[in-house]
């Protein structure tokens, strides 16, 4: 298999057999106009370079079951017994390293999305943050981020709670150089986490905080306080309302 499967970002899990994913994707190749081929990825029949949105993508097919265990799993139930092939989506080589572009990402989701739609995945891996997300809420995440909604910040980014009540991102630094440590809040879970989900998908669309800024929060007279530690590598969130009167 092609070496670079193993460091796709993006997996699609699939019930077919690899023999059956080759025939579909050369159906979908043929019907296709948006996507087209490439090259055939070196020394591999089984990898294949394709061009989507004007980027090239390196699709690269396996047998090889994964290992499902260690990863978060959202909205998915899936166990490895059910996979019949997985397909590795990657950046092509001119792309290499365009992570942090918005624009890469948002067309190596949609490719990731359009296929794995056409192609019936059950699953989706975002290896970055060790995530298996469910392919119909993956596909519904990734299809509002491209029509204009909020990052799929679930499906992209892992969330880590610390000993202290603080949170720290795991997966957002590939998008953007920074992970996010926040701080504990007086306030529950799920009204930190509309917090973090409005900053990550600042971050991931907009590029990482080089200085200390305040923005006004979600609530009246909130404000979410932003201060990179550049030692770290981490930005450093608090939110907090300021008195009035």
């Amino acid at each position: 298999m092609d070496s670079r499967v193993n460091c796709a970002p993006l997996t699609l899990l699939l019930r077919d057999s690899v023999a059956d994913t080759e025939t579909a994707l050369r159906s979908i190749f043929d019907s296709q106009t948006d996507i087209t081929v490439a090259q055939t990825g070196p020394g591999n029949r089984h990898s294949v370079d394709i061009v989507y949105c004007g980027v090239t993508f390196r699709l690269a097919l396996d047998s090889t079951r994964p290992d499902l265990s260690g990863l978060k799993k959202i909205f998915c139930n899936l166990d490895s017994s059910s996979v019949g092939s997985v397909l590795g989506i990657s950046l092509g080589d001119h792309v290499a390293g365009g992570e942090r572009v918005p624009a890469i990402v948002q067309g190596l989701l949609g490719v990731g999305q359009r296929l794995g739609k056409l192609l019936g995945a059950t699953g989706a891996i975002w290896h970055p943050a060790d995530i298996l997300s469910g392919f119909p809420y993956f596909s519904e995440a990734v299809a509002d981020y491209l029509g204009g909604g909020g990052f799929p910040a679930l499906a992209l980014v892992n969330f880590k709670g610390g000993k202290d009540g603080s949170i720290v991102t795991h997966g957002l630094a590939l998008l953007s150089g920074q992970e996010l440590e926040i701080c504990p809040a007086e306030m529950g879970q799920s009204e930190v986490m509309r917090r973090v989900v409005r900053v990550v998908h600042d971050i991931a669309t907009n590029g990482p905080v080089q200085n200390p800024v305040e923005l006004a929060g979600i609530e009246a007279g909130e404000i979410i306080h932003l201060e990179p530690l550049r030692e770290s590598g981490l930005l450093k969130m608090n939110a907090y309302s300021c008195p009035t009167g």
